[in-house]
């Protein structure tokens, strides 16, 4: 699909401009749920199971129709599918803000999800196809910064903005990120792209192959562990707000390296091994807060370092594994993986702890999942793209016509190409 990479390439900044809009209206409606528990709670008289089933209600969409609409997004106008997640998401915060009863909030919820979820998958392929060959790790070190930027900010803001508008309000504020995000989204994807939606060429053979489903399976297991620290990592640290301060280090950590971590994936071409070193670093630290050899800032810095690295790593490695045709596809299958981690993961280790009591089973566990992800990390491309660049540098290298000039001072001054 070079046509539709040259459409993208020649306005990549502007794409990620809007991407990193569209990624923070995403995440600001995401993070301003859980500060506003209690007030639900004593709003809606909602039990903790109902609160549970509301936080998780945005990611059911996310395991179900990931590797569908991942599909769907290499076919579909990417500024049409984009307008059209972006409604969704209006859509489902504006339901959720003005919500009469709890179903209201579940259905608008559900809602944002799916926009969010359409919105995600279609950015980080647009993002690698004008990435790609150039700067595309430090593309996605900026992408996946955004994330974390969001929840400091409404962690941050949140009682400030709360106190001035209401609950209520404050949620209306936020649905306006998402009304701004739209008119950068049209202006800087191309109303059409050239080649999109083609079949000339759509590779034959499976989707999923050998290294894809190994980075899906890793990407999973480093957000059973990541999910985990983010809901246990406070009262394992004690508690309170000094907890809360303590386990903000991991976003602040992801921000600040998300970008470093993407240009030296850049400089080196080897973005599976900038992988395994990530979940193999994460699997030290998990065994080190289960041996309580780590204090708690300590470990929740190497856990923003982990993300920032595997995060950036794992973004930049579909449009390597796959056609081009089938980006979206890849990403719908890795995000679908990284969901069920998402749910499973934090389920089972609370499960673990309530059974064997302590801190250091749970650990225990997720370091070994971690370990299992770098294993499957094994699966991946190593090597990278740096050595073949090299070798097609040799002295042997043949000039484009396919004629390799003659040997001798005299058949060079004669021949002609």
């Amino acid at each position: 699909m070079p046509a539709m990479q040259h459409d993208l390439a020649a306005r990549r900044w502007l794409i990620l401009a809007s991407t990193v809009l569209s990624f923070f209206a995403v995440g600001v409606t995401f993070f301003a749920v859980p500060p506003l528990v209690p007030e639900l709670v004593a709003r809606f008289g909602l039990s903790h199971l109902a609160i549970g089933i509301l936080m998780g209600a945005i990611s059911v969409p996310a395991v179900l129709a990931s590797i569908p609409l991942g599909a769907a997004v290499d076919r579909w106008p990417a500024r049409a599918t984009g307008n059209a997640g972006l409604g969704l998401m209006l859509a489902g915060a504006l339901l959720f803000a003005v919500a009469p009863g709890y179903a209201a909030l579940v259905v608008g919820r559900v809602l944002f999800g799916v926009g969010g979820l359409v919105v995600n998958l279609l950015l980080a392929r647009l993002v690698s196809t004008a990435f790609a060959g150039r700067e595309l790790a430090l593309a996605m070190g900026i992408f996946n910064a955004v994330y974390p930027a969001s929840m400091i900010v409404m962690f941050s803001l949140q009682p400030r903005l709360q106190a001035l508008l209401g609950w209520r309000g404050e949620l209306l504020a936020l649905a306006a990120v998402v009304v701004v995000a739209v008119p950068l989204h049209n202006v800087a994807v191309p109303r059409r792209l050239s080649g999109a939606g083609g079949t000339a060429d759509r590779p034959a053979g499976p989707r999923v192959s050998a290294p894809l489903a190994a980075l899906a399976v890793a990407w999973m297991l480093f957000f059973a562990a990541y999910a985990s620290i983010f809901t246990f990592a406070p009262e394992w640290a004690g508690g309170g707000p000094g907890a809360l301060l303590t386990v903000s280090l991991i976003p602040w950590a992801a921000i600040v390296l998300g970008p470093l971590a993407g240009l030296l994936i850049d400089r080196s071409g080897q973005a599976a091994r900038w992988l395994l070193a990530g979940q193999l670093l994460l699997t030290a630290v998990l065994a080190g807060m289960a041996a309580r050899l780590l204090p708690p800032a300590a470990a929740m810095l190497l856990v923003g370092v982990c993300f920032a690295t595997v995060a950036t790593a794992t973004y930049s490695l579909p449009s390597s594994l796959v056609a081009a045709s089938r980006v979206g596809f890849a990403f719908g299958f890795i995000t679908a993986f990284s969901n069920l981690g998402n749910l499973a993961g934090p389920a089972l280790a609370g499960a673990v702890r309530d059974r064997f009591g302590g801190w250091t089973p749970a650990w225990t566990l997720l370091a070994l999942g971690a370990l299992a992800g770098a294993a499957a990390c094994l699966r991946l491309p190593l090597r990278g793209s740096r050595g073949r660049r090299a070798r097609g540098r040799g002295r042997g290298r043949r000039p484009a016509h396919g004629r390799a000039p003659p040997r001798g001072a005299r058949a060079r001054a004669r021949w002609r190409p």
